[in-house]
């Protein structure tokens, strides 16, 4: 037996993001208007996070009948997407999928209150697909300071070095690279500036400000 969700979830799931689908790098509008007059056409389908029933993709055994229903347990895509994330379960975790649905999510409300789409708003997606541990890190920051735009990123055996109005830390070396790679691709479609120092190369750390529309971005 399947653990459906009812019309009213379905309804909820697809209007919370505009009726776009919630993969960052799809977003593609899934209703429109049929040659009817009286009709729509929907592409869009409300699929589950973990599972409807033991034989899908992420079940998760100790949930309840109802949280599988739930709203909680659902993300809105277009039928390509919904077919994707089922088709490599590895790949599309759930916390993955918890991810995109919060980005897309936001993302509605932003447009809501904007009264339309930030011009950069599919730029901001992408950069959520490749790189979310480095947004959610810095989200994390600016949540605790809100007026924050400049930091410098190290590692932890190089802390004592730094001097910045904020610092963010990585366990190792490896780590860093992997984070000065993706901020060089943020500094290259100037959603950063890098200000890194002399001083700062030596104990192998950079430096950067944050643009104000990415600040707002991370902070909305």
């Amino acid at each position: 037996m399947r653990d459906d969700f009812s019309a009213r979830t379905k309804e909820i799931l697809a209007k919370r993001v505009a009726y776009k689908c919630s993969n960052p790098s799809c977003a593609k509008t899934t209703s429109g208007p049929q040659e009817n007059p009286t009709r729509t056409i929907n592409i869009g389908v409300a699929a589950h996070i973990e599972a409807a029933s033991s034989d899908g993709p992420r079940y998760n055994p100790s949930q309840t009948s109802e949280q599988r229903s739930s709203i909680e347990n659902g993300i809105w895509l277009c039928q390509s997407c919904a077919k994707l994330i089922d088709s490599d379960e590895s790949r599309y975790s759930v916390n993955l999928l918890l991810h995109w649905k919060t980005v897309s999510e936001s993302a509605a409300l932003r447009a809501v209150e904007r009264g339309g789409a930030d011009d950069n708003e599919p730029m901001f997606l992408r950069i959520e697909q490749q790189m979310p541990e480095l947004l959610d890190r810095l989200r994390k920051e600016l949540k605790e300071s809100p007026l924050t735009r400049a930091f410098v990123v190290g590692t932890l055996s190089s802390w004592q070095a730094l001097v910045a109005d904020h610092e963010v830390f990585y366990d190792d070396y490896e780590s860093l690279k992997t984070v000065a790679n993706q901020l060089n691709i943020l500094n290259n479609i100037g959603l950063i500036f890098i200000r890194t120092t002399y001083e700062d190369e030596q104990c192998g750390a950079m430096r950067f400000m944050l643009a104000e529309s990415f600040a707002r971005y991370l902070g909305a």
